[in-house]
């Protein structure tokens, strides 16, 4: 695997918390996937941060962003610090590795345990179930590394979820925390709200708040939701073959 890992220097941090919130770049997928880059966003603009690191790797897509006034550069995803109770990493950007996802969940679980952490939290949309309807309420569904943490996930009203697969890089990172002493909770959403996610993400960020510790104002995102009702279909929600 080639990577290009680029940062400013180690920082001293208080008790951090490694927050990862990277969706896929496909455009076919965008608008069922994408509540993790939406939320590492809305926490980039309501939170005051700092970058420290920028990784470009063969483990990202075969492809190139073109940004603003037509530059290209390689998708890229970055460390954010946002120092607060206790400090958080937040591991955002272009897209979500789509090769050699075991290499680069280890690479960035390497960096974490470097920096201090003991905690990880990895979001987006569950995969595993059939898109809910428009109006329902998106249902928080997760899983953790230890018993101690499904427990944590129920405590606070999350959905444990149970004999199902859990594909791609987000879940991934999540077991294999535990192999260099990290603590991992994953923590999604049904899919099914039209983008963008606003009630998805605000949900999301509410359980990572309580879980993790820390504050942050949801009420741009509540503004921005569409009312919710109950979903009217059921039967079999598995889509994964």
């Amino acid at each position: 695997m080639w990577t290009d890992f680029e940062s400013d220097g180690v920082r001293q941090l208080k008790n951090p918390v490694l927050i990862v919130a990277v969706s896929t770049s496909m455009q076919q997928y965008k608008a069922l996937y994408s509540q993790a880059r939406e939320l590492g966003e809305y926490m980039m603009r309501k939170m005051g941060h700092e970058k420290i690191g920028t990784v470009r790797t063969s483990a990202f897509p075969p492809e190139i962003i073109v940004r603003s006034e037509g530059i290209s550069s390689l998708p890229e995803c970055s460390l954010y610090l946002i120092r607060g109770r206790r400090d958080i990493l937040l591991f955002a950007g272009d897209t979500s590795p789509a090769d050699e996802q075991y290499e680069f969940a280890r690479f960035l679980l390497d960096k974490a345990k470097e920096m201090g952490v003991t905690e990880l939290y990895s979001v987006g949309a569950r995969w595993a179930e059939n898109p809910l309807p428009a109006e329902a309420e998106p249902q928080a569904t997760g899983f953790a590394t230890d018993p101690a943490g499904v427990a944590k996930l129920k405590k606070h009203g999350v959905k444990v979820l149970a004999d199902e697969p859990a594909p791609f890089f987000s879940s991934m990172i999540v077991a294999m925390a535990k192999e260099v002493g990290i603590k991992g909770y994953k923590l999604s959403v049904d899919h099914g709200e039209p983008s963008p996610h606003a009630r998805s993400v605000a949900r999301l960020l509410g359980l990572l708040g309580a879980m993790a510790g820390f504050d942050i104002d949801l009420e741009e995102l509540r503004a921005k939701a569409a009312p919710a009702t109950p979903p009217s279909q059921s039967g079999n929600t598995s889509i994964y073959h």
